[in-house]
């Protein structure tokens, strides 16, 4: 299985969506920066935010490991990409490790991580990944998009997009995946 780096709204997404463990599914080990932890868990259990708490617990149980990355290594990547440190720490962090994928949503950050010559995948990415592996339902799946697609504003995701993911898991065959 493939070793990640996370941004912190993959993170925060699969928490809010209660599917973290997709994530052990389909990597081998995740990997964040101490910016993304301070950004996805110290700032939002001081907001009281439910999908800080249940981060924590999955650092805490070492299903994400939480590395630091020199400040300079970090400056570098925001000055070429002019993205801002959480994110530039997440490239950091791929360069660092041996590492196939960083996950992010935002457009930005992707481009400039396939620019570095890593594969990147999203929360959408994810969720069509774990389907098409058979690691969950085509019910569930529709399920999570759903749940996506009725909150868009707070997911941030283009209500078309989500709709596309929603065709591409309707279209795939039933006896391609048990678990269907």
């Amino acid at each position: 299985m493939d070793l990640a780096v996370s941004d912190a709204n993959v993170l925060i997404h699969l928490a809010k969506l209660d599917q973290l463990e997709l994530l052990k599914e389909l990597f081998s080990k995740i990997l964040i920066s101490d910016i993304i932890y301070s950004e996805s868990v110290t700032q939002g259990k001081l907001s009281n935010k439910k999908d800080s708490f249940i981060l924590e617990n999955y650092i805490q149980k070492g299903l994400i490991i939480v590395k630091e990355v020199p400040n300079e290594e970090i400056k570098t990547i925001m000055n070429k990409y002019n993205i801002h440190d959480g994110e530039s720490s997440v490239i950091a962090l791929a360069k660092k490790n041996d590492i196939n994928y960083c996950l992010t949503n935002e457009i930005k950050v992707r481009k400039a991580i396939k620019s570095e010559g890593f594969k990147v995948v999203g929360t959408l990415g994810i969720i069509l990944r774990a389907f098409n592996s058979g690691k969950i339902s085509k019910k569930d799946s529709l399920s999570i998009l759903n749940q996506i697609q009725i909150n868009f504003k707070e997911y941030r995701f283009h209500p078309k997009l989500v709709d596309k993911i929603i065709e591409e898991v309707n279209k795939e065959n039933f006896s391609t995946n048990l678990k269907r």
